[in-house]
């Protein structure tokens, strides 16, 4: 079994409304205790979870080392119009649950945003339902500290927005 991590990422800092990036990690469930117990050695004390963009550049490059514990990255970027955050995201869902089912990923677990942000991924869910995409998939909000494999998630989005090349494909644009 695998088991998926996803975190986001709007590059330009929110300021830039055509972008938006969802990554996935793909972790083997066997292999899930060794990872999570990697994220905590290599997380500063002076943070409370492993955040990309709060790390030196040092940190960035042996942080990347905790890709090796993915079975697979899969990182979607919407590149397109002007368009609130919320639709951005929800193109990237729709195209990264399909992405999921496709590799045979049974569950995924996703960075919360707090319940009303939460509860628009959950409507989001029920309508891809409805389309007859993701049926198998089970998911679950969780917080970064209580996940710490949602921290590679993280790694993979700011390692694509960082440069290409850092993160091997595939990239799909949704």
């Amino acid at each position: 079994m695998q088991t998926a991590y996803v975190d986001e990422s709007e590059p330009g800092g929110g300021l830039d409304h055509t972008v938006y990036v969802l990554a996935a990690v793909i972790v083997a469930d066997a292999g899930a205790d060794d990872a999570r117990a990697a994220v905590r050695r290599s997380t500063p004390p002076r943070m409370r979870k492993l955040h990309w963009y709060e790390g030196l550049p040092a940190q960035r490059i042996s942080w990347l080392d905790l890709l090796r514990h993915a079975v697979e990255v899969v990182v979607v970027r919407y590149d397109g119009a002007v368009a609130r955050a919320e639709r951005r995201r929800r193109r990237c869902l729709e195209r990264l649950v399909w992405e999921l089912e496709q590799r045979g990923v049974e569950t995924l677990v996703l960075e919360s945003r707090g319940p009303a942000r939460d509860r628009d991924d959950r409507s989001m869910f029920t309508t891809l339902r409805d389309r007859g995409v993701g049926l198998r998939l089970r998911w679950a909000h969780a917080r970064p500290s209580d996940e710490p494999l949602l921290a590679l998630a993280d790694i993979a989005c700011g390692a694509h927005g960082d440069g290409a090349g850092r993160i091997p494909p595939p990239v799909i644009v949704a």
